[in-house]
C-alpha cells in the first residue's frame, strides 16, 4: 500500500504518484495494490465538481479539532504537513488492517519500474530510507556535507514501514518528536519530520538503509549520478552501483524549484544534464495530464504561519551583504572610555 500527503495545490502531483504506482505496483491477482492522499488541506476548498481518482483522508479526520487548530496556528504549510505525517502513517496502519507493509512518498514522486526489486529489498525490515547522498562532495559547489547535517542525512519524501510492535514503537517516538519540534530552524537543530529519521537506525531494530543508485534519484544526489536511456527505461550509475534500474524519480526542486530546502544550490545544472531534463520532461506531461485551475491555484487551509521567502539574484546578494555588514559590526572593538 502506498501513501501520500499533500495540500490541494499538490494533487495533481499526487495523482501522477498514484498513475506510476497503479500501473507498476500490482498484487498477486494483478490489480493495483491501494493508494491513499492524506490531504493536509479543508477538503471544502476543493472545487464543487471535482471528483479525486483516488482516495482522500483528510488529516481532520486523524486529529481532533482542537489538535488541528494549534498544529495549523504553529506552523506553515510545509512544517504542518511533516507534523502531521507519522501520525497519519500510524492511522493508515490502523484503518487497514489488512496492510502489512506500508510505503510512504511524497507527491512529487514518480516511479519508473516495477515495485518488485522494493519489496525483495524491504524484506523484513521494520522500517526503510535513503540517504540524501553517498558520497563525499569533491567540490566546493552548494549544497554541501554540513548543509545535509542541517537538514538530515536520510530523505523522508520515501520511506517503507511494517506492520510490527517495533514499528509502532518507532511511529509513536516519531509522532512525539514532529508534533511539537516540526519546524525549520536550523539553529535550532530543527529540520520538519525529517532530521529525526537519523536516530532510526540507532534506536529501533531492522531499520535497513538503502545506497543503490537507482533508488530514488533526485535534485540532491544526481550531481553524483548519470542517467542512460536503455529502450522505454533507464539506468543509473553512481558511488554505490552501475547501471542499475532507475526505480523511482523525485522531482521536488526540479519541477517547482521553490520546493524543498535547496533553491539556492548550484551544484546541479539542467543546461549541462540533458538526461535529467529528458527525465523531468517526463514528469511534467504525467502532471500535466492532471492540471486544473481549481487545484492549482488553491492557498492551503492549514499551516497558517507565512513559508519562507526565497530570494534569488540581487535580493539574495543585497541580503548576504547586508549579514556580512552586520557581523562586521558585531566585532568591531569598541575604544575604552576611562
Amino acid at each position: 500500500m502506498l501513501v501520500t500527503i499533500c495540500t490541494i495545490r499538490q494533487l495533481p502531483q499526487a495523482f501522477a504518484l498514484g498513475d506510476s504506482f497503479s500501473r507498476y505496483a500490482l498484487d498477486s491477482n494483478g490489480q493495483p495494490e491501494p493508494f491513499l492522499i492524506g490531504l493536509a488541506d479543508d477538503p471544502a476548498q476543493l472545487p464543487p465538481s471535482f471528483m479525486s481518482p483516488y482516495p482522500l483522508l483528510p488529516v481532520s479526520s486523524v486529529f481532533t479539532g482542537d489538535t488541528l487548530t494549534s498544529l495549523s496556528d504553529t506552523y506553515n504549510p510545509t512544517e504542518f504537513a511533516a507534523a502531521c505525517k507519522p501520525q497519519f502513517i500510524a492511522e493508515v496502519f490502523n484503518r487497514y488492517p489488512a496492510a502489512d507493509r506500508l510505503l510512504y512518498a511524497d507527491p512529487n514522486v514518480l516511479f519508473t519500474q516495477p515495485l518488485t526489486a522494493i519489496w525483495r529489498q524491504f524484506g523484513e525490515s521494520n522500517a526503510l530510507l535513503t540517504p540524501h547522498i553517498t558520497r563525499t562532495p569533491a567540490d566546493t559547489a552548494w549544497p554541501d556535507e554540513k548543509f545535509f547535517q542541517n537538514v538530515g542525512l536520510y530523505s523522508a519524501d520515501f520511506m517503507i514501514f511494517r506492520r510490527s510492535a517495533e514499528t509502532d514503537r518507532l511511529l509513536a517516538w516519531w509522532q512525539d518528536r514532529a508534533q511539537e519540534r516540526a519546524y525549520i530552524d536550523f539553529c535550532a537543530g530543527l529540520c520538519t519530520d525529517q532530521l529525526w529519521l537519523m536516530y532510526m537506525p540507532v534506536f529501533f531494530q531492522q531499520v535497513q538503509v538503502v545506497k543503490n543508485p537507482g533508488w530514488h534519484a533526485a535534485l540532491w544526489n544526481l550531481p553524483e549520478r548519470t542517467l542512460r536511456q536503455v529502450d522505454e527505461n533507464w539506468q543509473v550509475t553512481g558511488p554505490t552501483g552501475t547501471n542499475q534500474p532507475l526505480l523511482f524519480l523525485n522531482a521536488k526542486g526540479l519541477y517547482n524549484a521553490d520546493e524543498g530546502f535547496f533553491p539556492n544550490q548550484n551544484r546541479l545544472r539542467l543546461s549541462e544534464r540533458p538526461d535529467v531534463r529528458t527525465l523531468l520532461t517526463t514528469y511534467r506531461q504525467a502532471v500535466d495530464k492532471h492540471a486544473a485551475p481549481g487545484l492549482t491555484n488553491t492557498p492551503p487551509a492549514y499551516g497558517r504561519q507565512p513559508e519562507p521567502v526565497v530570494l534569488r539574484g540581487w535580493r539574495r546578494a543585497t541580503v548576504r551583504s547586508l549579514r556580512a555588514l552586520n557581523r562586521f559590526v558585531d566585532n568591531v572593538p569598541l575604544p575604552v572610555i576611562r
